[in-house]
Formats: structure tokens, sequence, C-alpha cells
């Protein structure tokens, strides 16, 4: 199986997503504060962008 940055980027936007959609029940679920669920969901989505830029840019070259 090779690795490829599209199926990375698709899964970290998928992942963060649902844990910003479903921040209030993870923190039900969990205990810990809805806030910071909803920052580690919104820090991987600017990971996925920063990936993405990274790559645009390696492509303009």
């Amino acid at each position: 199986m090779k690795f490829s940055w599209n199926e990375t980027i698709n899964w970290l936007c998928i992942l963060s997503t649902t844990i910003i959609i479903s921040a209030q029940f993870i923190s039900d679920y969990t205990g810990i504060d809805a806030w910071s669920i909803l920052y580690f969901g919104i820090g991987l989505l600017s990971v996925a962008i920063i990936i993405i830029i990274l790559r645009f840019k390696k492509n303009k070259k």
C-alpha cells in the first residue's frame, strides 16, 4: 500500500469535521471541556489546510 497525501488530507478533514460537529457529545461522554475538543478539531483542520497550501506551493515551482 502506497502512502497518499490526498487520502491523508481527506481523512484529516473528515476526522476534524466529525470532532467539531460532535464536540458537545464527546464532552458529555468523556467529561473533557467542550472547548478543548473543539480546539483540537480546529487544529486538525488547520494541519490539513497547511498541507494543502504546502503542496500547491511545491507544485508551482
